[in-house]
């Protein structure tokens, strides 16, 4: 198991890709805080990697709340002794429409857990990482991100500064033991996906070389490799897990 005695904290993680990342961490040995904004999605998804909570913690926290995040990696420390991983993945819902028809308060929403609630995770963990000099920060970008979604323009641009943060706050802390990279998966099986229009699915499908939809494991299985110490020597770095979108 790659990930035998690490602590993770995975945002966003009650349903979609958080859940399906959470269940990779957990069957590669992690610890893993199960974070949503509702108590009860996060108790339900917490059971169901790990029936006993022994491996899990479900934690409610909005992460656009600076203190409420700097709370929950508190007792991270607190329960398990340590904090190893954050994977920053909570989004809010996001409109499927042309921008003109966008409504700016959306806009605040959408940037506040995709961007705002980034920023606001990664500098909670950054002093209990940078206390022992070593840690992961894995941030869930998307493919819209790199080529931009039509009648998604404010998740892209939210995306899009997400893979800028991650260079930046790389080169950053290079010398500290800690590495920052992406994670930029395309069209997944989730709930954002049954919120989008059947136009949109199969224009999406016309864009994916592979012709299918991925699955959460999946990019659950790229977020695992880069949370582990086989990822040593990688930073900065933005990895597609999109069926073939975005190849250059």
């Amino acid at each position: 198991m790659m990930l035998e005695g690490k602590v993770t904290i995975v945002t966003g993680a009650s349903q979609g890709i958080g859940l399906g990342i959470a269940k990779v961490l957990v069957r590669e040995g992690a610890r893993v805080v199960i974070n949503t904004i509702s108590l009860e999605p996060a108790v339900a998804a917490a059971r169901e990697i790990d029936p006993g909570l022994e491996r899990t913690m479900p934690f409610v926290a909005d992460v656009t709340s600076l203190a409420d995040v700097k709370a929950m990696v508190r007792e991270t420390v607190k329960k398990f002794g340590q904090l190893d991983i954050l994977v920053n993945n909570a989004v809010a819902p996001s409109k499927n429409s042309p921008f003109w028809q966008t409504d700016p308060a959306d806009w605040d929403t959408e940037l506040g857990a995709g961007l705002k609630g980034y920023l606001n995770c990664t500098r909670a963990v950054l002093e209990p990482m940078l206390e022992k000099n070593s840690g992961r920060i894995i941030h869930i970008a998307s493919s819209a991100g790199k080529v931009g979604s039509p009648n998604l323009a404010v998740y892209s641009a939210a995306k899009g500064a997400i893979i800028s943060f991650t260079k930046a706050l790389a080169r950053e802390l290079a010398q500290t033991g800690i590495t920052v990279n992406s994670v930029a998966p395309g069209a997944v099986h989730s709930p954002m996906q049954d919120r989008l229009s059947d136009e949109f699915r199969k224009y999406m499908l016309t864009t994916i070389p592979m012709n299918r939809l991925g699955y959460a494991e999946e990019v659950g299985e790229m977020v695992a490799f880069l949370a582990s110490d086989r990822s040593s020597y990688i930073t900065g770095q933005v990895y597609s897990v999109d069926g073939g979108r975005t190849m250059q």
